[in-house]
């Protein structure tokens, strides 16, 4: 058992996530308070973009009036579901070999984002073959993206999750709505992570680094003898108990 569960929640950047859940897990090892820290988005981005991620993308009821786009990927599916391990490795740094094979051209399936291509060997050169690959390979992944937010989850993206509504709302009723409804597809998989999370460790204490309220009403719904901490963009840490009530 872990007195503390630190969660990043999705999605914030994946490139620079933030420190703050970091920051506290060094300072409570220096008081031998035992914790465990994870990040949501990374851990949902992973299992999402994964052979058997694409497999449940591609089993879901997909409209037949989808865009052409659309329709290109799926008929694409196959190749995607093939390359998407060996690309998310590259992206890890943990396969830098396969750049060359990236940058040929008949290693990626390719989409509507591949038409926005410049001059890369201007841009990149001749000695910018892994910028050149990663380049590529983000391609690959925001016309996966693009499949999603069109056919799956139109709240959907790589850094925010639902942005529109925090943009455009001039009511709670449209979040209301949204906090309220059966859990989306990304819901699935992310409660799922956080289920086997809290499962294994099993902690008298939740602490979020943002206030990413359905993750916390699920929470609390299954989890009462645990407390949750919030933590606000512009505020102190602030302690929530039974938070539904």
């Amino acid at each position: 058992m872990k007195d503390l569960l630190l969660i990043t929640p999705p999605f914030t950047q994946l490139n620079t996530p933030y420190p703050a859940t970091a920051y506290l897990k060094g300072f409570l090892n220096t008081k031998q308070i035992s914790n465990f820290q994870i990040d949501l988005g990374i851990d949902v981005i992973l299992q999402l973009f994964s052979a058997e991620g694409l497999q449940h993308v591609f089993i879901q009821d997909f409209p037949e009036n989808s865009s052409p786009n659309s329709q290109r990927i799926f008929a694409l599916k196959d190749q995607y579901i093939k390359t998407i391990d060996q690309v998310i490795l590259f992206l890890q740094g943990n396969n830098p070999t396969l750049a060359r094979q990236i940058c040929s051209h008949n290693f990626l399936p390719e989409a509507s984002r591949f038409q926005q291509l410049d001059d890369l060997d201007y841009a990149f050169g001749n000695m910018g073959l892994q910028d050149k690959a990663k380049h590529l390979a983000t391609l690959y992944l925001e016309d996966l993206s693009d499949f999603i937010v069109e056919n799956i989850d139109e709240n959907f993206g790589f850094s925010r999750y639902a942005e529109r509504l925090g943009r455009s709302a001039n009511s709670f009723d449209e979040i209301y709505a949204e906090l309220t409804a059966s859990p989306s597809f990304i819901d699935q998989i992310t409660l799922k992570i956080l289920k086997e999370n809290w499962t294994s460790f099993n902690p008298n204490w939740f602490v979020f680094q943002c206030p990413f309220l359905v993750i916390c009403i699920q929470l609390s719904e299954v989890h009462n003898s645990s407390k949750i901490i919030i933590k606000t963009p512009k505020s102190r840490w602030a302690v929530v108990s039974r938070i539904r009530n």
